[in-house]
């Protein structure tokens, strides 16, 4: 049977690339403080779920395809990961029609869902890196580019509307066993996820009303238009590219894990292919 062997840094760069998505076209006015005071009673409530469940899964084998409750599970799964994989496909097209004019994912779209379905989780892994690296650039030059407009005394007012706090849940929160399969140590340090998940909304939050003021249900993405270097500005387009390659990324990994997921479900017998 084939199995998923995704590194940590693939998995988390997968989540992390849609809960910035969300960020980037949400115009829900969030302050930074109210994600804070709500967002961390339910963070830890998900990570000590997250850790419980993938103790019991990888002790139960969940996942394994063996029997009809698992099988079962499989199915359930697979639901819900096409749901996220709908959602990402969703903002790729969303940015890339309203920002560049372009319907390219459509073209794409055939090749993206072969090279899923084809290609091994070592590669997803050792892509994870090159693409944390490009990340981490933009989103470094993006604060930079920020600085000289971040006006702390902004945070301190209280905010003149706020949105109610949603944390983002995702199946990679409850099914870390399935990931890591040749390695039981990795679900139990990955148990964090919904903690890394808030701080990237609290990041933007606090950058968000540094620039702005208190929350005024500006689109996130306006936040990324207002930077510039010197004489140079509008860095959100490199920003988006970069995230639009991890978002591609993350399709990927989604469709591998779905072509599992169904041969399990569905007992279609694939063999395991060595690392």
């Amino acid at each position: 049977m084939r199995k998923l062997n995704f590194s940590g840094a693939a998995v988390s760069l997968s989540v992390l690339t849609t809960v910035m998505g969300q960020c980037i076209l949400s115009d829900e006015a969030v302050s930074a403080r109210t994600l804070l005071l709500q967002g961390l009673p339910m963070a830890l409530a998900l990570a000590v779920i997250s850790r419980l469940l993938a103790l019991e899964e990888v002790e139960q084998g969940t996942f394994s395809g063996n029997t009809f409750c698992s099988k079962l599970f499989c199915l359930l799964a697979t639901l819900w990961f096409g749901a996220e994989l709908v959602e990402t496909l969703g903002q790729i097209q969303t940015l890339c029609w309203e920002q560049f004019s372009s319907m390219a994912l459509v073209g794409i779209l055939p090749l993206l869902l072969w090279a899923g379905w084809t290609l091994e989780p070592g590669v997803f892994s050792r892509s994870a890196g090159i693409l944390w690296w490009a990340v981490v650039l933009a989103a470094a030059i993006c604060f930079f580019s920020l600085s000289g407009q971040l006006h702390w005394e902004n945070l301190f007012p209280e905010p003149e509307m706020t949105e109610p706090m949603q944390l983002p849940i995702y199946a990679e929160f409850f099914v870390l066993p399935l990931f890591f399969e040749t390695d039981g140590q990795k679900p139990q340090r990955h148990w964090v996820l919904p903690f890394a998940a808030l701080l990237v909304q609290v990041l933007f939050a606090f950058g968000r009303e540094a620039v702005f003021g208190p929350a005024h249900g500006l689109q996130g993405l306006e936040l990324l238009r207002a930077g510039s270097i010197g004489g140079i500005a509008r860095f959100d387009a490199a920003f988006l590219l970069v995230w639009l390659a991890a978002a591609l990324f993350r399709c990927g990994m989604l469709v591998c894990t779905l072509r599992v997921l169904l041969c399990r479900a569905f007992g279609c017998g694939e063999q395991e292919v060595p690392e």
